[in-house]
């Protein structure tokens, strides 16, 4: 019990520590695999109770009058929703782990994270809907982001009222809430995907390491996708390229972030070749892994980025035809 306790405080703190969802699923998946079900459920729900109550009590400290409290009603839906389907799709990516008894079928781990993304994408689209049309969180966004532009331009300007740092003009609060809409409407999901899948393996990393275990997760040279995933690919290119031409909303939303999600499957995929034919060259390890970080350091950069986020997904695309990894999978 204190463990569990001492699990869902920890996952609680890195919630609310501005961490928020990129970490606080790993204490959850490492107690997982460390205490099983039964405690993993525990955790799961104390820490949503936790940052619910902390939500509540941080909302007081900020109000000068309970009645004011309404006001912030908004920000702590939005915190628990995000939570509540983080640690939900946690959970349904380990279903058949989770529940033997339930007989669910034991797709690949690629398609349970799939299948909980596009879940979670419906399950957001209430929320959204109502935080977009509730006036006091609009206001409260465009407040704290006028702020947040305020003292950019303040540090881009020069002392003298109006005047330009080479030749910087100041950000338009509106135009820049624009475009922060844009941009989180076409990825949301692409990065739910990539929080709930990097939880889930550096959690069990963490906790089989942790009890003496190996990792227990597939190699990166081992990683591929089925051939099928090409179809939605081709799909969501599809309508992001006519989006382009004409409002296509809201498939232009569900069409950006599938594409984001497969380019980075596939992407995930070339490295793997990569990672193969080094291997195969009988590259030492070290050098190997130089070679891998290098690259994910050069898709970082603006000018060889755009050109690294083609060629490596274009690697792990053409496997579907040229099968580098066949001959080393006959030998196992």
């Amino acid at each position: 019990m204190i463990e569990i306790v001492l699990f869902a405080a920890i996952s609680t703190l890195l919630y609310r520590l501005g961490m928020g969802p990129l970490l606080f699923l790993i204490p959850l998946q490492v107690l997982l695999v460390r205490r099983g079900t039964r405690a993993f459920v525990s955790a799961g729900v104390l820490s949503l109770l936790l940052i619910l109550l902390v939500g509540f009590v941080l909302a007081r400290g900020w109000t000068s009058d309970g009645g004011a409290l309404v006001g912030t009603v908004p920000f702590i839906l939005l915190d628990m929703a995000v939570a509540l389907i983080l640690v939900g799709g946690l959970a349904l990516i380990q279903l058949p782990e989770i529940g033997p008894e339930l007989q669910v079928p034991r797709h690949p781990r690629v398609t349970r994270l799939a299948i909980a993304t596009a879940l979670a994408g419906l399950l957001f689209i209430p929320v959204i809907l109502y935080l977009r049309s509730n006036e006091m969180f609009a206001t409260g966004v465009r407040e704290l982001l006028v702020s947040r532009i305020d003292a950019m331009n303040d540090a881009l300007t020069a002392s003298q009222s109006g005047a330009l740092i080479g030749g910087v003009q100041p950000l338009q609060a509106e135009t820049l809430l624009e475009l922060v809409s844009m941009i989180l409407l076409r990825s949301y999901l692409f990065y739910y995907f990539l929080v709930l899948g990097f939880s889930w393996w550096l959690g069990t990393i963490i906790g089989n390491r942790s009890l003496g275990r190996k990792p227990g997760i597939r190699r990166i040279a081992d990683f591929k996708l089925p051939d099928q995933y090409i179809w939605p690919l081709i799909a969501s290119l599809a309508v992001v390229l006519l989006s382009l031409i004409v409002s296509v909303q809201p498939l232009e939303i569900l069409g950006w972030n599938a594409l984001l999600i497969l380019l980075f499957l596939y992407g995930v995929s070339g490295l793997g070749i990569i990672r193969f034919l080094l291997r195969k060259l009988k590259v030492r390890p070290g050098v190997r892994w130089l070679i891998i970080v290098s690259l994910v350091l050069l898709a970082l950069t603006p000018r060889l980025g755009f050109l690294i986020l083609i060629l490596v997904p274009g690697l792990g695309v053409s496997e579907i035809w040229l099968k580098y990894r066949t001959k080393e999978r006959s030998k196992l």
